[in-house]
């Protein structure tokens, strides 16, 4: 309890300090016999580049998956191939008032099927990354029942069936909102518009779905005999990718639509629609041959790193003698990292993250956030003030990020925690943004880290 006690009261100073002077903050706490204020830039560290962890993408104790994920591909000599494609899983209909299986009206009469159609909201705030506004695809089926007990990671890979079943092969994305279709309507009667992508089945496919009775609606075991699941991959390395969003504002518009004629003498086209029971991004990278795969060999990167997101590479920092910090009570520890440009890479064409965070491998070994963006999560707090890691630029326009990571270096200097860090895009999952970084050693603008600090000993 005195050891949280304690942290919280490091968070709770480095609110103040980051507004004043860190060196001069609580001078007046402690006698000058007993205490002295100090800043040093001499603490050795080193850096190297790793391919990330796989991100989980679905959490089976939760029941809960990723609110935003993206689709396509890109390729260069830098960072590689980044290949995304999606799993989409449909729920099976029920009512609200007692959660039984509400079959679909063309399932009890001989009024078939016009079309069938899955629809994908676009998330705006990610939208783009590269140059693609088409996507070459192909869609097929998932043929057995995906189980929603079991975790799913960003590495998954389901069987899927080698049979397309898309009719067209082009997706044009716009973040502009666009009609879904003019029987879809909202509560003041007007179309609905929303940013989504969109594919159509094609007509095998339909056909099937007019053989079959209201038995296929009536259980997940049933409706996976005919609809289990679809997987979307991107062809022809359309050179960028589009954010998407099947958790959201927009997720009562997410889902399978099934169109047919109702039967009223006016014979309206009306639509039957199947929400997302699950949503499974597959992330595939390669680096073979690129500037990353060079950076990810055995040893070291002093000179130069580098970042991408939703799973792609980190940056993994060692500190490998903390000893100069006993007896010492840590300020504010933090380190700055600017970004590098190189021949034939455009931060135009993939823009540098807004944001970039530091993970530390808790006792299970999973990457989690450092206690610093832990414990600052008070909305009434600029986080990036106080936590730092938000891009920024100096007088002299050179772009550069200073994560802060004072409680952490403490815990780190008490042996509470790993001498060891990472660098990563933030947010981990929705983020697909690259950068290269100079390292300690590069040869202008080199990383560093600076740490203020009391000291109590002696």
């Amino acid at each position: 309890m005195k050891q949280i006690t304690f942290y919280l009261s490091c968070a709770l100073f480095l609110v103040f300090a980051a507004c004043t002077e860190p060196i001069t903050v609580g001078a007046d706490l402690l006698n000058d016999d007993r205490a002295t204020l100090g800043q040093t830039v001499d603490i050795p560290f080193t850096t190297r580049v790793v391919e990330s962890d796989s991100l989980l993408t679905y959490d089976s104790f939760s029941q809960t998956g990723l609110a935003g994920f993206s689709f396509g591909e890109l390729q260069d000599d830098v960072f590689g191939t980044t290949k995304h494609s999606f799993y989409a899983v449909p729920a099976l209909v029920r009512r609200s008032v007692d959660n039984l299986p509400s079959p679909p009206p063309f399932a009890y009469t001989d009024r078939d099927v016009d079309s069938v159609v899955m629809i994908m909201p676009i998330d705006t705030t990610y939208a783009f990354y590269g140059t693609a506004r088409q996507f070459e695809f192909r869609a097929g089926l998932i043929p057995t029942r995906v189980n929603d007990d079991d975790d799913y990671y960003a590495n998954v890979a389901l069987t899927r069936s080698l049979i397309d079943v898309n009719e067209g092969d082009l997706i044009t994305a716009t973040t502009t909102p666009t009609l879904l279709y003019d029987t879809l309507y909202g509560i003041n009667d007007d179309s609905i518009l929303a940013p989504h992508i969109r594919f159509k089945f094609d007509q095998n496919f339909v056909d099937n779905v007019n053989t079959q009775d209201s038995a296929t609606f009536e259980s997940d075991d049933a409706l996976a005999t005919l609809l289990a699941g679809v997987y979307l991959e991107a062809l022809n390395e359309p050179e960028g990718l589009v954010g998407l969003q099947p958790i959201g504002d927009n997720t009562a518009i997410a889902g399978f639509y099934f169109f047919y004629r109702d039967t009223s003498e006016a014979m309206t086209e009306v639509f039957y629609r199947m929400p997302f029971s699950l949503t499974l991004p597959r992330y595939e990278k390669s680096y073979i041959g690129s500037r990353a795969g060079s950076a990810l060999q055995p040893g070291d990167d002093l000179e130069q790193v580098m970042l991408s997101g939703q799973g792609g590479l980190m940056t993994e920092i060692n500190f490998p003698d903390l000893t100069m910090l006993e007896d010492k009570v840590i300020n504010q520890a933090e380190m700055v990292f600017f970004r590098e440009t190189i021949e034939s890479y455009s931060y135009e064409t993939y823009p540098a993250p807004a944001l970039i965070g530091l993970y530390y491998r808790n006792d299970d070994g999973n990457l989690t956030q450092i206690l610093d963006r832990q414990l600052l999560r008070n909305p009434g707090f600029d986080f990036n003030e106080f936590v730092g890691g938000n891009e920024l630029t100096d007088d002299e326009g050179n772009v550069f990020y200073r994560p802060r990571f004072s409680v952490h270096l403490q815990r780190m200097v008490d042996g509470d925690v790993p001498p060891t860090i990472y660098l990563r895009v933030v947010p981990i999952d929705r983020d697909p943004s690259r950068v290269i970084l100079g390292g300690p050693e590069a040869i202008e603008r080199p990383a560093s880290v600076k740490v203020t600090f009391t000291e109590v000993g002696g």
